[in-house]
């Protein structure tokens, strides 16, 4: 079974369990700490090498996630995953995490593309009109690529609305070619 399969498994489970105790973004940030905490302190090579005695791994993976306190529910999850040796998976784990949560509370991020630099009020009312059109609340994502000409590109999720003037050119272009 791929590694993303099983993420997936994983990360449907903690939100199940997140979303009984009605702590889905608590659950999410937390598990972003733990993440850190793992990658940051090193201590990713010592839960994973197999000379060092799972209980000492459960030890030091308990002491850790005690000070660092959180939901009730994310520590013996980790505790689970490093039983079951999965917790190399956590960081994919969470991103897929993360992705539930959006989805369950309705919130989705556009990466939209500009020839030009966007003002704020500019960008507020296109982050509204994406709103209305997904019914979704949007965390806009903007980049500036000159080559778009003008217009504005937004994909959110497999969804592309392509406003671009360089997108419009292409379309006059294949029209003439036709006849």
């Amino acid at each position: 079974m791929s590694t993303e399969v099983i993420s997936q498994r994983y990360a449907r489970a903690l939100m199940n369990l997140a979303g009984k105790d009605k702590d889905v973004d608590g659950v999410a940030a937390a598990l972003d700490e733990v993440v850190t905490a793992i990658a940051g302190a090193q201590l990713a090579p010592l839960l994973a090498s197999d000379s060092v005695d799972n209980d000492a791994k459960s030890e030091v993976l308990k002491t850790v996630l005690a000070k660092m306190g959180g939901p009730k529910v994310l520590s013996p999850f980790v505790r689970l995953l490093q039983q079951k040796r999965r917790l190399s998976l956590l960081p994919e784990i969470a991103t897929v995490f993360h992705r539930l949560a959006d989805e369950r509370l309705g919130r989705a991020t556009a990466d939209v593309t500009v020839a030009d630099p966007m003002t704020s009020a500019l960008q507020e009312r296109l982050r509204k009109q994406i709103e209305k059109a997904t019914g979704k609340s949007i965390t806009l994502k903007v980049k500036v690529d000159p080559n778009i000409l003008g217009g504005v590109v937004a994909r959110v999720g497999s969804v592309v609305w392509n406003g671009s003037v360089r997108h419009h050119l292409d379309q006059v272009r294949e029209q003439l070619l036709r006849g």
